[in-house]
């Protein structure tokens, strides 16, 4: 998005409005009854016109003095007066502050510039170069023979004259879900619970269908389709429920050791009190052990490319959910989101208080 669409004075923004109005002109104005708040607010910050306003999300990069002149030059702002606290860091390893926001997200802590532009680099290359291959599952091996060294690799070797391509997989005698026709459905999964654990848990998984449209192609043509690649243990997208019949991965130790290094660096007892009202259930007051047994076990890394990203300007943030319970994780352990680059937006999209922190 242009900075000129910011401006209701400018002929870029005229023109945006000229547009917005003729493409919504005859859209049914009932779509969006049958959106989640996630939904609508996804809708309402992705927007290329009208221009979103920030007026009420969380921005970090105002409590900074060394970004100020970040703030002065970026096209977007939002505000810092609410909704959250500084809370100490208690790692020496950790020279950075950390905010718990308090407004209805209890637990949600933020380490902005937690991992410096080195660490950065190092981690965004191993997820591409290293991680993105057998044994961890990709979007792209339900439809394509991905060779065992992965896709980076082979666009490594085709930059050197070789002529590589991959081909497509073709549905065998093996039963799949059946492929989806139309727009894509969105899965509300059920929460697991102690209760329904074990029903979840054995429920049939049934791998996803290869692409009939799928045609042999280049590397090169592939990496920017690839979405996501699994940590650990397998998450089933079909059923956003995780795989345990699955041979699990390890979790590298570069990933793994920055998210202790995370937990580990955060005062949680400034975080959490037992008069918080929150439900631990069996694993109240946990917080206290994770210093000593915190270890992530499961996992997901997203992708992002440029079209999608292009308009979101944040440092790279080191966000922990403790106490936060995804509809497919039983434990309550602390759940790590590394964003580079990236901005967040809440917890559950059922909710309509979906405020991004920048």
């Amino acid at each position: 998005m242009s900075s000129g669409v910011l401006d209701p004075t400018s002929p870029a923004y005229k023109k945006a409005r000229k547009q917005y109005l003729a493409s919504t002109k005859s859209r049914d104005k009932a779509i969006e009854h049958d959106w989640t708040p996630f939904r609508v607010a996804e809708k309402r910050f992705r927007a290329r016109f009208p221009p979103p306003d920030l007026s009420d999300v969380l921005d970090l990069a105002l409590l900074n003095e060394t970004r100020s002149r970040e703030v002065q030059d970026g096209r977007w702002k939002g505000t810092a007066l609410s909704g959250y606290r500084e809370v100490p860091c208690i790692s020496p390893s950790a020279d950075v502050a950390a905010y718990a926001l308090t407004d209805h997200h209890p637990g949600l802590v933020i380490l902005p510039g937690f991992l410096s532009p080195e660490k950065q680099r190092q981690l965004i290359r191993w997820c591409l170069a290293d991680h993105s291959k057998h044994p961890n599952p990709t979007n792209l091996d339900v439809h394509y023979a991905i060779p065992e060294e992965g896709l980076w690799s082979l666009c490594r070797r085709r930059d050197n004259g070789e002529s590589l391509h991959v081909q497509p997989l073709r549905a065998g005698d093996t039963e799949t879900m059946p492929e989806e026709v139309g727009p894509r459905q969105l899965i509300n999964n059920t929460a697991v619970s102690a209760a329904n654990f074990e029903d979840l848990a054995t429920a049939q998984k049934l791998p996803a269908a290869p692409s009939a449209n799928a045609r042999e192609t280049t590397p090169e043509a592939l990496l920017p389709k690839l979405r996501w690649a699994n940590l650990g243990w397998f998450y089933h997208w079909g059923t956003k429920q995780y795989d345990f019949s699955r041979v699990t991965s390890k979790i590298d130790r570069l990933l793994a050791d920055e998210c202790r290094r995370a937990v580990c660096s955060v005062d949680w007892d400034q975080v959490y009190d037992l008069e918080a009202g929150l439900d631990w259930g069996e694993e109240e007051a946990g917080w206290k052990t994770w210093a000593d047994d915190y270890e992530p076990d499961a996992g997901i890394v997203n992708f992002y490319q440029t079209k999608v990203a292009q308009s979101l300007e944040a440092d790279s943030m080191f966000l922990m959910f403790p106490g936060h319970t995804d509809g497919a994780r039983r434990s309550v352990r602390s759940l790590c989101n590394i964003a580079s680059g990236l901005n967040l937006a809440g917890k559950r999209s059922d909710i309509p208080d979906r405020r991004p922190y920048s």
